[in-house]
C-alpha cells in the first residue's frame, strides 16, 4: 500500500495576513492520474468530494442526469437508498452532488475521518459503477405518464431553472462569448426540449466517456491527518481497479470567438412582470494562472457594483430616476474566464411587447448605427460631475447602442477622471476590503457550493489540469493555485493609480465586450404551454391502444422499482456509527452576568456574556433589543427602521449629549458648538463605520443568519457587527450611535422605502417565499386569515378595515402586509417631496414613528434583552466583567443623553392611524364596503409576553369549521408549489434554570416528543427517505420537505417545482395512510433509520455549532441556555433518548391526522399552479376536490391577499 501514492507536491492556502496557513497535500496514483488532495483545517467537519471533469457538446444535461442517476445504486450495492443510509450513519449528511459547466462534483461532509473513510468505498463504487437502467431514467430524467404528461425529477427542476431570467441571461451571454466546441456554450443542466429526445443508453455512452479513475479526484477538506490513513486503507482494495483504468486524454479548451457581434442580442423571457428587463454584458477574463490579475479584477468589481460613491452605482441606480435597479459583476471562472456584468431592472417603458421592440429597435437603427468610436468624451456625456444628476431619455433605454454607450462613457471617465481624483478614496476601500477578507474567507472556506470555498477551488484546479492550454504541456497540475490570495492583496495595497486605471482600460475597454438584453415577454409563458398542450395531445392521439397499454404497465414498474427494499443482512453489515464522544469541537469559554440585577445600571438587557474563542478571526459585538412593549401600530415601521440602521445615512448629535458620552476611536473627536446640534455626513459615517466593522447588520428577529424555514421574527431587534479593533467600546458605540443618532430624515426613509418596495416585490410569488410568506399570512389570525377566505362569497366584492394596531406581530411584518405598507410609504413620501400638502401630513406622521420607536429603544429598560461579545483571547481576570459594565454604562449614557436632547414624540390620534383595507372576495378589484372591527371582535389580538425566548406574534392559527384547500393561479410560475401545515401544540424550550436546574429539567425529558419528531421528519426528508422518495423518487416534483415549528405553532410540509401537484400530494397522503398500518410501519421504520435519523441530527447539531460559534452561542443564550455547550448537552441527551415507540407515537399524533376525514382538524392546504395548467385539462383542483379527506378547495385571486393600506 506505501508504494501505491506517492507525494507529489505540497502547498497551502493562506487564511490571514498573519503567516498561518491550511496545508495542502497531493498524492498520486504510482501508475494513473487518479490523485488524493488533503487539505488540513481545523474543527470537527470532515469534507469529502469526487472531483470528475465533464464536458458538453449539446443542451440534452448528460452530466447532470448522470448526476441523478448515480444515486440509484451500483454494481456492488444495487439497492436504492444505500449510498444514503450508509452516509447518513455516518455521523454525515447524506451524499449530494452539484452539475457545473465543466465537471461533476459528488460531496460528503460528516464529522471525523472515520464518517469518510466509512462513505468512500460505497461512493467511488456508485460513481464509478452505476445502474444506469430505464426505470431509473424514467423517474430521475424523463418520461411521459399515462396522460401523456412529461414527468422526471430532473425535468421537475429543470423547468424552473431553463425559464428564470438570470438562467437564461447566463447561457446567451456564454453562447455570444465561447463557440459551440466549448462546453461553456451549452447547458450543462439541460433544457427541457433537448430532455425530452435524451435517452438512457447516451447517458451510459457519457458515463464510459469521462467516468474513468484517470479522470478522477478525491479531495478531503477539514479534519484530516496529513495522510489519513483510513482513507488509503479503503482505497487499497481497489488498487487493481485503479491501475487498470485506460488513459483519458487531456482536451484543450478552444479560445474564444475571434469575431464577437458588436450588435446587440435580444432575448426574450416569459415574465407577467413587464415594466423591467437587464441588460448583460461580457468580456474575455485572465487566465486561469493570472491570479494577480483575477484577484484584482474581483476587488475593482466589488466596489463598482457594491460601493455607494462609485460612478457605476451614480450612474445607473443611485440617483433620483434610476435606469437600473441593481448591478451584479462577477468573474466567472470558466476557461479562459469571463467577466459578467448586468443592470438587473432596467425600466422597460417603451417597450411593453415584442412587437413594440422590434419596431423601434428597426427605427432606431435607421437613425443610428453609431459604433464605439462615437462614445462621446466624458466631459460631452457627464457634463457637470454629478453623474447621480444626468437625465436619461427613459423611452432610448433599450435602443441599439444606447446602454452600452453609457456603460462605455462611464468606464471611460472612471479612468481619464474619476480615479485620479478619488484616489485616496479607493485606496482605502481597497485597504478595508482585505481587512474584511479574512473573515469573508473563514464564513465560506467549507462552503461545499461557494466559489470562493477551498473544495471549488481545490477541484476547479483539477479541471484546469484537464482542460487549459496553460496546462497542455505540464504534467501535473498546481493544487492551491489560489492559495496566495492574502499576499496578492497586500501586493495590491501598494498598486498606484496607474495600475488600476491600467486594469479598467484594459479588460473593460480595449477588450471586445458583447452586449444582450434581457426583454420580458408575458405571452411568451402562454405559448410555450400551448405548444406542450399541443405536444401532449399529439402523444395521446398517436399510440395505439396496445401502445398506450404496454406503455402504462411498463412506467408502473418504473414508479414501483424506486420502493427502497435494502435487504436486512445488507443493512447489519454496514459499518457502525462513529463514536460522536471522539469528534473534537471548537474551544470556548464565557462568562456570563445578570444585567438586570442592582450592580448594573439599568437598561434593556437581562443578560450579558463575553466568549472567548481562540480560533475566531475577529471580535463579534451582538445586542438584542426586547420589542416587547413597543407600541402595536408601531410595529409595521420595524423593517423600514431596520433598512435604516443597516442604509447609508449621517449621524445629528446634540451638542448637550456629548459631555455625556466618551469619545469614539472611530469619529473625530467632537465637540460642542455654539449649534444645538453636530452633523456628521453619510460618508463619513460610512468610512467610520467600514474602520469599525468587517461586518454590520441589523436584523429582526434573535439569531442573524438563521436560515430557519418558517423562523418567524420574534419581539427582538438585533444589531450585529464584527470587528478587527482593539477598542470594543468604541465599536459598541457605533452600533449605538447609528440606533440613537442617524439622520433618519424624509430623504432617507423614502430611499429605504423604495429600496425595501422594490425588494418585495422581486420575493412576491417565488420561490419558498410564495409558500412561507402566503402562509403565514393566511394561518396567523386576523383580517382576510384562512378563515375569512374559506368564509367569503366569490360573488360579493367585501372589504374589512382595520387599524394597524390590531395587527399581530407576524402579520404586521409579513411580505403582503408589508408590500402594501412600503408601497404607501414610498408614494406620500414622494408627494410630500413634490409640495403635496396632504401626502406632507402622512410623511409627518411617517417620521414621528420613526422617532417614537428610537424613543422606545432610549428609554427602554424592561432588562430582558442580551449583550453579546466573543473575544479571540482571554481577559485578566475580572476584565470581562469590566467591559461589560463599561459597555452597559455606554448605553446609559448615550440613552440618556438622547432622552436629554429630544422631546418625546406623541403618538397620533386614531384619525391618523394607517386603516387597512382587505378585500375579502375572490376578486382581485371590486367595490370596497367598510367595516370597522374591533381586536376582540376577531379574535387575533395577541397579548405580548416579555420573555424573550418565546414568538407570540408569530404563534397562532386561523380559525377553521373543517380542512381548507386554498387554490393560488400565477402566471409567472413555471411549476407548481404545494404546501401543507397543521397546527402543531409540543412542550418546547427551556424552563427558566433558576427555579429548576437544566439537568433536573433533563430527568424528565421535557423535549422527547419534539425531538422524536425532529428525527421522524428526517427519516422522511432523507434524499432517499420515505417521504422524497415517493414524491421526488417517482419524477412528481423536484423538492419536498416536512419541516416541524414548535415555536411558531405548526407542522409543514412543502413541495415545490412540482410538475404534477395531484400526484405529489396522493403520494404523500399513500406513504402516511401506508404507515398507518403496524406490520407496514414495522417494515419501514426500524432502528437502522433511527440510528441514521440520530447521527443526522447530532452531525447538524454539532456543524452549526463548529460554524457559528459565536453566533450560535448568542443565540441560545438568548433563548435561555447557559451557551452554546447547555444547548449541545440538551439537544443530545433527548436525542440519545428517543426510540423507535416515540417516532410511532409523534407519527399517530401529528400525521395520521393528516389522512383522517374530521372536520375538526384544522389541515390548511395551499397549492399554487401555473396559469397555464389552470387554463388547461390539466387542471389538478378537478380532481382534488373529489379528496377522501373533506377537505374543502377553494380558489382565490393571488392580488386579492393584498391589503390596501392608507396612511
Amino acid at each position: 500500500m506505501a508504494d501505491d501514492y506517492v507525494l507529489e507536491q505540497q502547498s497551502a492556502f493562506e487564511c490571514g495576513y498573519d503567516g498561518s496557513a491550511f496545508p495542502v497535500t497531493v498524492y498520486k496514483h504510482s501508475s494513473t492520474e487518479f490523485r488524493v488532495v488533503v487539505c488540513q483545517t481545523p474543527g470537527p467537519l470532515c469534507h469529502m468530494a469526487l472531483c470528475i471533469p465533464t464536458l458538453c457538446a449539446d443542451h440534452k444535461g448528460k452530466p447532470h442526469s448522470l448526476e441523478h442517476l448515480v444515486f440509484c445504486g451500483s454494481e456492488k450495492y444495487p439497492y436504492r437508498g444505500y449510498i444514503d443510509v450508509v452516509a447518513s450513519q455516518s455521523l454525515g449528511q447524506p451524499m449530494n452532488a452539484t452539475t457545473y459547466s465543466d465537471m461533476t462534483i459528488f460531496k460528503f461532509v460528516g464529522l471525523g475521518q472515520e464518517a469518510a473513510s466509512n462513505v468512500l468505498p460505497v461512493a467511488l463504487d456508485h460513481v464509478m459503477h452505476p445502474l444506469i437502467q430505464d426505470n431509473h431514467f424514467a423517474t430521475e430524467v424523463y418520461h411521459v405518464d399515462q396522460d401523456g404528461r412529461q414527468q422526471g425529477v430532473l425535468l421537475s427542476e429543470m423547468s424552473e431553472f431553463s425559464y428564470r431570467e438570470p438562467s437564461v441571461r447566463s447561457l446567451s451571454l456564454r453562447q455570444m462569448l465561447y463557440p459551440p466546441t466549448s462546453t461553456y456554450a451549452w447547458e450543462s443542466g439541460g433544457l427541457l426540449q433537448a430532455i425530452e429526445v435524451l435517452t438512457a443508453e447516451e447517458v451510459a455512452e457519457y458515463h464510459k466517456e469521462f467516468y474513468n479513475y484517470q479522470n478522477l479526484t478525491l479531495l478531503l477538506v477539514g479534519a484530516y491527518d496529513k495522510r489519513p490513513e483510513a482513507v488509503f486503507r479503503a482505497l487499497a482494495d481497489l488498487n487493481a481497479e485503479i491501475s487498470a483504468a485506460p488513459p483519458v486524454p487531456r482536451r484543450t479548451m478552444p479560445p474564444l470567438r475571434a469575431k464577437k457581434d458588436k450588435r446587440r442580442n435580444d432575448v426574450l423571457f416569459p415574465s407577467e412582470k413587464s415594466q423591467t428587463g437587464t441588460m448583460g454584458f461580457a468580456w474575455e477574463g485572465p487566465c486561469d494562472e493570472d491570479v494577480e490579475t483575477s484577484v484584482a479584477l474581483e476587488t475593482l468589481m466589488d466596489f463598482l457594483a457594491k460601493d455607494p460613491a462609485s460612478p457605476l452605482r451614480k450612474r445607473f441606480t443611485n440617483r433620483a430616476v434610476p435606469i437600473a435597479g441593481d448591478i451584479e459583476f462577477s468573474l466567472q471562472s470558466y476557461i479562459p474566464s469571463m467577466i459578467e456584468l448586468s443592470f438587473i431592472e432596467v425600466p422597460f417603458t417603451s417597450y411593453i411587447s415584442h412587437a413594440a421592440a422590434i419596431a423601434a429597435s428597426a427605427n432606431f437603427s435607421r437613425r443610428d448605427n453609431s459604433a464605439l468610436s462615437s462614445y462621446p468624451s466624458p466631459v460631452d456625456a457627464f457634463g457637470p460631475l454629478d453623474l447621480a444628476k444626468l437625465h436619461d431619455d427613459l423611452n432610448s433605454l433599450y435602443a441599439p447602442n444606447y446602454y452600452r454607450k453609457q456603460l462605455v462613457s462611464t468606464m471611460t471617465y472612471i479612468v481619464e477622471f474619476w480615479l485620479p481624483k478619488n484616489w485616496d478614496y479607493f485606496r482605502d476601500y481597497v485597504v478595508k476590503q482585505n481587512s474584511s477578507a479574512v473573515a469573508a474567507f473563514s464564513k465560506v472556506a467549507m462552503d461545499q457550493k461557494d466559489h470562493n470555498g477551498i473544495l471549488y477551488m481545490l477541484a476547479h484546479d483539477a479541471v484546469v489540469y484537464r482542460h487549459s492550454p496553460g496546462f497542455a504541456n505540464k504534467t501535473q497540475p498546481e493544487f492551491a493555485s489560489r492559495g496566495r490570495v492574502f499576499s496578492i492583496r497586500r501586493d495590491l495595497e501598494q498598486k498606484d493609480c496607474a495600475f488600476w486605471q491600467a486594469l479598467i482600460q484594459r479588460w473593460f475597454l480595449d477588450k471586445q465586450m458583447v452586449h444582450m438584453a434581457m426583454i420580458p415577454d408575458s405571452r411568451m409563458g402562454i405559448q410555450l404551454e400551448a405548444e406542450r398542450n399541443l405536444a401532449q395531445r399529439n402523444r395521446i392521439e398517436s399510440q395505439t391502444p396496445d401502445a398506450k397499454e404496454r406503455h402504462n404497465k411498463w412506467l408502473v414498474d418504473a414508479i414501483a422499482s424506486t420502493k427502497i427494499d435494502i435487504p436486512q443482512d445488507i443493512l447489519a453489515a454496514m459499518p457502525p456509527i462513529p463514536d460522536i464522544s471522539k469528534i473534537k469541537m471548537p474551544e470556548f469559554t464565557g462568562d456570563t452576568f445578570k444585567l438586570n440585577s442592582p450592580s448594573f445600571a439599568p437598561s434593556p438587557f437581562g443578560v450579558g456574556r463575553v466568549l472567548v474563542v481562540p480560533n475566531e478571526t475577529e471580535t463579534k459585538l451582538q445586542i438584542s433589543l426586547p420589542l416587547a412593549k413597543l407600541a402595536s401600530e408601531l410595529r409595521q415601521y420595524l423593517p423600514l427602521f431596520t433598512r435604516l440602521l443597516a442604509g447609508s445615512t449621517g449621524l445629528i448629535i446634540p451638542c448637550s449629549a456629548i459631555s455625556k458620552m466618551s469619545q469614539c476611536a472611530f469619529l473625530p473627536d467632537l465637540k460642542p458648538s455654539g449649534m444645538p446640534l453636530i452633523y456628521l455626513d453619510s460618508e463619513l459615517i460610512d468610512t467610520a463605520l467600514g474602520n469599525a466593522f468587517t461586518e454590520y447588520q441589523a436584523c429582526i428577529g434573535d439569531y442573524l443568519s438563521s436560515d430557519d424555514t418558517g423562523g418567524w421574527p420574534v419581539e427582538v431587534m438585533t444589531l450585529y457587527g464584527a470587528t478587527q479593533s482593539a477598542s470594543v467600546k468604541s465599536a459598541f458605540q457605533m452600533l449605538v450611535f447609528k440606533l440613537l443618532y442617524g439622520d433618519f430624515g424624509v430623504d432617507a426613509i423614502l430611499k429605504a422605502a423604495k429600496d425595501q418596495e422594490r425588494g418585495l416585490a422581486r420575493l412576491k410569488g417565488t420561490g419558498a417565499s410564495l409558500l412561507i410568506d402566503t402562509y403565514q399570512w393566511l394561518r396567523l389570525p386576523g383580517p382576510l386569515d384562512a378563515n375569512t377566505v374559506a368564509d367569503s362569497d366569490p360573488s360579493e366584492n367585501t372589504a374589512i378595515e382595520c387599524s394597524a394596531k390590531e395587527q399581530s406581530l407576524g402579520r404586521a411584518l409579513n411580505l403582503y402586509y408589508q408590500s402594501s405598507f412600503t408601497s404607501a410609504v414610498a408614494k406620500s413620501l414622494s408627494l410630500a417631496v413634490k409640495g403635496d400638502d396632504r401626502a406632507a401630513a402622512q410623511a409627518n406622521r411617517i417620521g414621528d414613528a420613526i422617532s417614537r420607536i428610537r424613543e422606545y429603544f432610549a428609554s427602554n429598560i424592561i432588562g430582558t434583552g442580551l449583550a453579546h461579545v466573543t473575544l479571540q483571547c482571554g481577559l485578566a481576570q475580572g476584565g470581562a466583567e469590566e467591559m461589560m459594565h463599561s459597555l452597559v454604562n455606554e448605553w446609559v449614557a448615550c440613552s440618556t443623553a438622547w432622552q436629554d436632547g429630544h422631546q418625546a414624540a406623541v403618538a397620533p390620534d386614531s384619525p391618523y392611524e394607517p386603516t387597512v383595507l382587505y378585500n375579502t372576495s375572490n376578486k382581485a378589484n371590486g367595490h370596497l364596503r367598510k367595516k370597522r372591527r374591533s381586536a376582540m371582535e376577531d379574535g387575533f389580538k395577541t397579548t405580548i409576553s416579555g420573555l424573550p425566548n418565546k414568538r407570540p406574534g408569530s404563534c397562532g392559527f386561523a380559525r377553521l369549521n373543517a380542512p381548507l384547500g386554498i387554490h393560488l393561479t400565477l402566471a409567472d410560475l413555471p411549476t407548481s408549489y404545494v404546501g401543507i401545515q397543521v397546527p402543531l401544540i409540543l412542550q418546547h424550550g427551556l424552563a427558566d434554570t433558576n427555579i429548576t436546574p437544566l439537568e433536573q429539567q433533563l430527568e424528565r425529558l421535557p423535549e422527547i416528543d419534539v425531538w422524536a419528531l425532529t428525527m421522524l421528519t428526517t427519516i422522511f426528508n432523507r434524499s432517499e427517505g420515505l417521504v422524497k422518495n415517493a414524491v421526488r423518487g417517482r419524477g412528481y416534483a423536484y423538492g419536498v420537505g416536512i419541516h416541524p415549528r414548535p415555536a411558531d405553532g405548526h407542522l409543514a410540509v412543502y413541495i415545490s417545482h412540482s410538475s404534477d401537484p395531484q400526484k405529489a400530494l396522493e403520494a404523500f397522503w399513500e406513504v402516511l395512510e401506508l404507515l398507518k398500518s403496524e406490520d407496514e410501519w414495522d417494515k419501514a421504520i426500524d432502528e437502522v433509520q433511527l440510528n441514521a435519523a440520530r447521527s443526522i441530527v447530532l452531525f447538524r447539531t454539532y456543524n452549526n455549532a463548529a460554524q457559528a460559534v459565536a453566533l450560535e452561542d448568542a443565540r441560545w443564550m438568548f433563548n435561555g441556555y447557559g451557551g452554546l455547550d447547555e444547548r449541545i448537552h440538551w439537544v443530545r441527551r433527548h436525542v440519545e433518548s428517543v426510540t423507535v415507540a416515540d417516532l410511532r407515537r409523534v407519527f399517530q399524533r401529528h400525521f395520521v391526522p393528516i389522512v383522517t376525514k374530521d372536520p375538526h382538524i384544522k389541515a390548511l392546504y395551499l397549492i399554487a399552479i401555473p396559469q397555464f395548467l389552470a387554463d388547461s385539462d390539466r387542471d389538478p383542483m378537478s380532481q382534488l376536490q373529489q379528496n377522501h379527506y373533506g377537505i374543502v378547495m377553494k380558489h382565490i385571486d393571488f392580488a386579492s391577499l393584498d391589503p390596501m393600506v392608507k396612511l
